[in-house]
């Protein structure tokens, strides 16, 4: 061990022993009943201001609806119509092509599903995929080094495991002399099972943790390559992203501190990621390691590798040089390949739909129980990585974004979770135990609005009190504290964040 993971790791041991000892002067409701110390500090919890109640400022939705799919509440006529305009691109399915819908065709050739609305049911997450041997929809299956040195994709199969093909006949005799590949078919399966792994808290109370595991199967094109590994993700909440890349980059690298200068046991790290437009290296935001840095970038790589729809700003096929069969299925499809599958203008809409989906507002926020949560909530320290509130940039370019008081409950930094979360793969600057902070603004919702709740970057954690027990690494003394709570204090801490 060296002198900086020494000194991280005698600051971490000492802040999870002083939170105990704090937390043992705590009443059954969570209120303070002697000043709570933190590394000879005093925890400060901060006086609740009522712009806490309307999370995303002027983008908090009107009131609560039965999905997150709303645009904010201030917004203009014209946003708004341009709103769902960016919605029936969004929601409706893609085709193959040729088709006479030429406005939605260009699916594939290789793809996860058709649609956007298919992974994120209702602007949330899409039902989890059964265990077993699946063909993934809602679960992506990422593919990345797990060797630092090595930055490179997969020879076969890119970046990303994509299940599904669009199928074809070659009718014109032609082309069959040209094209004898005929066979396009998806990448793989994905089998995948559970662990249960018990556990229990301080006060007796049992739980169990599903521990997955994850192997692909009837790999269509050969193994992987030896230096690549699984990340298997569940298709995150998509609300809330246009206030999130207004968030001013200053505000964000001002909360770096990689070699946890402070001595909080806390190293915030930002992804530094490549913006495919201008060709400059930038800060990441979006994605569960923060693989890219503005939201126009996150749609246009959703297009093209999830449903296949190249653009301008990824204006090749995910098809490998070795993919022989979806190459000329992309060929045979109508379109030129150096040809545009979504021009700008559609692009556009649907990024402005992302941009303008508002935050529900929050609930409850002022009862007993949910402000003995939110105590708890700083007392435990999940502040310093759920950073609760921001100003968006008085500058940004839409207006109505700008300049507003949200509160996302995150950092958007990287973090190291710990091994049980760990997959072991590389993202340009993310290693294999670092995932950035979700935000936490309207995850309370996710069981009214889908009928489902699950939480973490694949899904595993069915509440939030198992997503908190998976946090391990920089997160482990507030997970050993939480676990070390009385029923009434967890109750109450998982209600704050369900209310949020």
């Amino acid at each position: 061990m060296n002198k900086i993971q020494n000194k991280k790791y005698l600051a971490v041991s000492f802040l999870f022993i002083s939170l105990l000892a704090s937390l043992s002067a705590c009443d059954s409701s969570g209120s303070e009943s002697a000043g709570l110390q933190l590394q000879n500090r005093p925890v400060e919890v901060p006086a609740f201001d009522l712009s806490e109640q309307q999370p995303a400022g002027g983008i908090t939705h009107k009131r609560l609806y039965a999905s997150y799919l709303y645009p904010g509440e201030k917004l203009s006529s014209k946003q708004k119509l341009d709103f769902w305009t960016g919605f029936s691109f969004f929601r409706d399915p893609w085709v193959a092509a040729p088709s006479a819908t030429a406005n939605r065709d260009g699916l594939g050739p290789l793809f996860n599903t058709r649609s956007c609305i298919a992974c994120h049911t209702a602007g949330s997450r899409a039902k989890i995929d059964e265990e077993g041997h699946i063909l993934p929809l809602s679960l992506v299956v990422r593919l990345g080094s797990k060797d630092a040195s090595i930055t490179t994709v997969d020879p076969i199969y890119g970046g990303q495991i994509q299940p599904r093909a669009i199928s074809y006949r070659l009718t014109d005799a032609a082309l069959v002399k040209k094209s004898p590949y005929t066979n396009n078919v998806g990448e793989a399966w994905l089998d995948k099972r559970y662990d249960k792994i018990p556990g229990s808290f301080v006060d007796g109370e049992s739980y169990e943790l599903l521990k997955p595991s994850y192997q692909l199967t009837k790999l269509a094109y050969g193994e992987l390559a030896a230096h690549i590994g699984l990340s298997v993700r569940l298709a995150p909440n998509i609300f809330g992203m246009g206030l999130l890349n207004a968030i001013n980059t200053a505000d964000l690298l001002s909360q770096e501190d990689i070699n946890d200068s402070d001595g909080n046991g806390i190293s915030a790290k930002y992804n530094r990621v490549p913006n495919v437009i201008t060709g400059t290296i930038e800060v990441g935001r979006f994605g569960f390691k923060a693989k890219q840095p503005n939201l126009h970038q996150q749609v246009a790589a959703a297009f093209r590798d999830d449903i296949g729809i190249t653009n301008s700003s990824f204006p090749d096929e995910s098809c490998t040089n070795t993919q022989m069969a979806c190459n000329h299925a992309a060929e045979y499809g109508g379109h030129s390949l150096a040809d545009l599958e979504i021009p700008d203008n559609r692009l556009d809409y649907t990024v402005t739909f992302n941009e303008l989906l508002g935050v529900p507002p929050a609930r409850n926020l002022k009862s007993q129980t949910v402000q003995a949560g939110r105590k708890l909530f700083y007392q435990l320290q999940c502040q310093q990585c759920h950073r609760p509130s921001y100003v968006t940039d008085a500058e940004y370019p839409v207006p109505a974004l700008a300049k507003q008081t949200i509160w996302p409950y995150t950092d958007l930094a990287l973090h190291d979770m710990g091994e049980g979360l760990a997959d072991g793969v590389y993202e340009f600057n993310a290693n294999g135990r670092e995932w950035r902070t979700a935000p936490l603004w309207g995850i309370g919702l996710q069981q009214y609005t889908t009928g489902q709740q699950r939480f973490l970057h694949d899904g595993r954690a069915r509440t939030i009190s198992e997503a908190i027990l998976w946090h391990g690494g920089e997160a482990e003394p507030a997970k050993q504290a939480y676990v070390a709570l009385n029923k009434q204090q967890r109750d109450a801490l998982v209600k704050f964040v369900k209310a949020i």
